[in-house]
């Protein structure tokens, strides 16, 4: 007796047939460290509370904007994101007894992401306090360097104004005098750094309204991924089902 294969039975045979699960691509190091700073972001913003599915999400559209990706690039998924927060946890957790009982700073130096996740772990710091790893920042070697000497430049004047004794002048203009000149320096010095200070709350807030933007985009791409998806579903269901 001859089987004739009609198009319904083609479709169940190949709805029964188990297909091969895609192994899941690696993490790059430039997705590693977006994922950390995108989950930081969120995880203080929640004052440390656990994240959610959507907010899991909104975490993984800011590491694909960061890392420039289109709605045509495979950027990983909220799941994807979380299990490898827990991973990174985890080994920041091993990293950290390991240098507890070796009593070495070496232990911390030999994992890439152990001072990342260190700030991460230990809470947010005020602004002024925050000292951001060379190694991660996006600052050019000739800007950082030169903001380093600046400010070091600044802090070593103010020290020495502040430390500054007076000689011991038998004419009492010319002491008012040198007071006045110490006072105008100190005020001037002053200025500079909050304007330094100013410069940098700017900076911060520019750079939020951008991943805003980027989130926004990234987020109606992914809509429209999955509404053309959904209806390329319908319509080969339609067309297997109308040819049968």
């Amino acid at each position: 007796m001859t089987t004739t294969n009609t198009p319904s039975s083609s479709l169940q045979l190949t709805l029964s047939s188990p297909q091969k699960k895609p192994q899941p691509i690696p993490w790059t190091h430039q997705e590693t460290l977006n994922l950390i700073r995108a989950y930081q972001e969120k995880w203080y913003s929640l004052k440390r509370g656990p994240l959610r599915g959507t907010q899991w999400e909104e975490v993984a559209v800011v590491v694909a904007a960061r890392c420039g990706y289109d709605y045509n690039h495979p950027s990983k998924t909220a799941l994807q994101c979380r299990h490898k927060m827990e991973k990174l946890r985890q080994r920041h957790r091993s990293e950290k007894h390991r240098l507890i009982a070796t009593s070495s700073a070496a232990s911390s130096r030999s994992w890439q992401y152990f001072r990342l996740m260190d700030d991460l772990e230990r809470g947010p710091l005020p602004i002024s306090a925050r000292a951001i790893p060379h190694e991660y920042n996006n600052y050019s070697n000739g800007e950082r360097g030169k903001n380093h000497q600046n400010q070091s430049g600044r802090s070593r004047s103010i020290h020495n104004i502040l430390h500054q004794k007076p000689s011991v002048v038998d004419d009492d203009d010319d002491e008012e005098e040198e007071e006045g000149a110490m006072a105008t320096e100190l005020t001037a010095e002053l200025r500079s750094f909050a304007e330094s200070i100013i410069g940098l709350e700017n900076m911060k807030m520019e750079m939020m309204k951008e991943t805003e933007r980027f989130r926004l985009e990234m987020e109606n791409k992914r809509m429209r991924m999955i509404l053309e998806s959904q209806w390329r579903i319908i319509d080969s269901i339609g067309r297997v089902f109308g040819s049968s």
